[in-house]
């Protein structure tokens, strides 16, 4: 499996803007863990050279001390690449914009919302859990 670059919400922060990732999902609209064989994926956005790493998910309510969701934070400058997030929701999502690739939809985490939840940073909120 490849290296896990933090969280989603970590990297918006440290990137300091949006960030677009593919959130890994079941059939019933929850959760895919961060182990799940994503390869399939990696190597079509590989084929078009948009640079991806794996990194856990983000959810508001809940923290992960193992585990936890999964999702592939995408590289994709919102300003400085439009056509490369054009190309990955034609390719992950119906002319209706629903998820046409089961377990992939296309996301985007608002930097504002990632600050909302910059005290994750700190290494002393992790010793309360």
């Amino acid at each position: 499996m490849a290296k896990l670059h933090g969280t989603i919400d970590g990297i918006a922060r440290r990137l300091g803007r949006d960030v677009y990732y593919l959130a890994l999902v079941d059939e019933a609209g929850g959760f895919r863990d961060i182990y799940t064989d994503v390869s399939e994926i990696t190597d079509w956005l590989d084929a078009r050279q948009i640079g991806w790493s794996l990194c856990a998910g983000f959810d508001e309510d809940t923290v992960w001390i193992e585990g936890g969701p999964g999702c592939i934070f995408l590289d994709i400058h919102p300003e400085l690449r439009p056509e490369a997030m054009e190309m990955v929701e034609a390719h992950f999502l119906d002319a209706e914009g629903e998820p046409s690739i089961p377990g992939y939809v296309p996301s985007m985490l608002r930097l504002m919302k990632a600050l909302s939840f910059a005290g994750r940073d700190d290494p002393d909120y992790w010793e309360n859990f």
